[in-house]
């Protein structure tokens, strides 16, 4: 028989793919063992594949097609909130406009605002210096029935503007009439009585009487007519919306590491990879703002006939 001349499995090595997965499936078996406790602590917590030197590809910088700008982002959520006041008898029209704010306007992730739950809300919240600074916790995601940790493992808390925040309490408001009793912002029917979510559900260990959040196909279902009203030209699916808020942000001036920490990605360095090309220096961005409010010629019509009384019409007037 004759030998093979490519390498066995074992000489090449696993993909790493298939190593992430298996390690994966390792740190979180240790995990529910020390929950159960069957151990102590989790040894794998703090280790990763490749002794600790995770191998990382450079992030894929994000095309323009797949955000939004300013103009764009309050176009949808006008819509949204438009349906919201035409449909009040319907419970979706309330919460979609919410979810798309929290995305847009706070860059939550997808399942991390669904996940989220009336605990996690500090609109009163303070500074020091009695300042009002109100804010979100972010601690936990949903996924096909799975509640966890966020990505990454760590919890955040994001900034809450007054126009998300004068959102979430006229919802709150909505919320403690018609759902008294929920811990959710968004709650659910719950999984389906059978399937892969139902599953995942009861092996979570969840007590019933606490419900569910909605469920992501739910939320998706909801969310499409929006932005097919829209009618933006191009498909955008809600991590668009996450985009919106990195991008618009770091036009408007606002630091790397500042939104790096409230997207909630790994390192700075992400951040740069996939939005460097929206940063801006602080001054330019304000700039940039102040320059999209004033109403300035697009041309300028020196020398032409009519040059004076086109420019009256912005409060210019030619020297004499």
């Amino acid at each position: 028989m004759a030998k093979s001349k490519g390498k066995t499995k074992k000489a090449r090595g696993y993909a790493k793919g298939t190593v992430s997965q298996k390690w994966g499936f390792l740190r979180r078996m240790l995990e529910a063992a020390k929950e159960a406790g069957k151990i102590p602590f989790n040894p794998a917590v703090n280790l990763s594949p490749n002794g600790g030197r995770r191998a990382r590809r450079p992030a894929s910088p994000l095309e323009e097609s797949n955000t939004l700008n300013q103009e764009e982002l309050t176009q949808v959520l006008a819509i949204a909130a438009r349906e919201a006041a035409r449909e009040a008898a319907r419970e979706a029209a309330r919460w979609v406009v919410v979810l798309l704010a929290l995305m847009g306007l706070a860059g939550l992730r997808f399942g991390e605002a669904r996940a989220l739950q009336l605990g996690d809300l500090e609109l009163d919240h303070t500074n020091p210096h009695n300042v009002p600074t109100p804010r979100i916790h972010v601690r936990r995601t949903e996924r096909i029935g799975i509640l966890g940790p966020p990505k990454h493992g760590r919890d955040r808390y994001v900034s809450v503007t007054p126009v998300l925040a004068e959102l979430l309490r006229c919802y709150l408001a909505y919320l403690h009439v018609a759902k008294s009793g929920t811990i959710w912002l968004f709650p659910g029917r719950g999984p389906k009585s059978i399937g892969k979510v139902r599953d995942n559900f009861e092996r979570g260990g969840h007590d019933p009487a606490l419900k569910w959040c909605i469920a992501e196909r739910t939320a998706r279902k909801h969310l499409k007519p929006v932005l097919e009203a829209a009618n933006l030209g191009r498909r955008l699916s809600p991590k668009s919306f996450r985009h919106a808020f990195c991008t618009i942000a770091l036009t408007q001036g606002e630091s790397l590491r500042w939104v790096s920490a409230e997207m909630g990605h790994r390192d700075v360095m992400v951040t740069q990879q996939v939005y460097g090309r929206w940063a801006q220096p602080r001054g330019l961005g304000k700039l940039v703002e102040w320059l999209s409010a004033q109403d300035i010629p697009e041309r300028s019509y020196y020398g032409e006939p009519e040059a004076a009384a086109r420019l009256a019409l912005y409060d210019i007037s030619l020297p004499s």
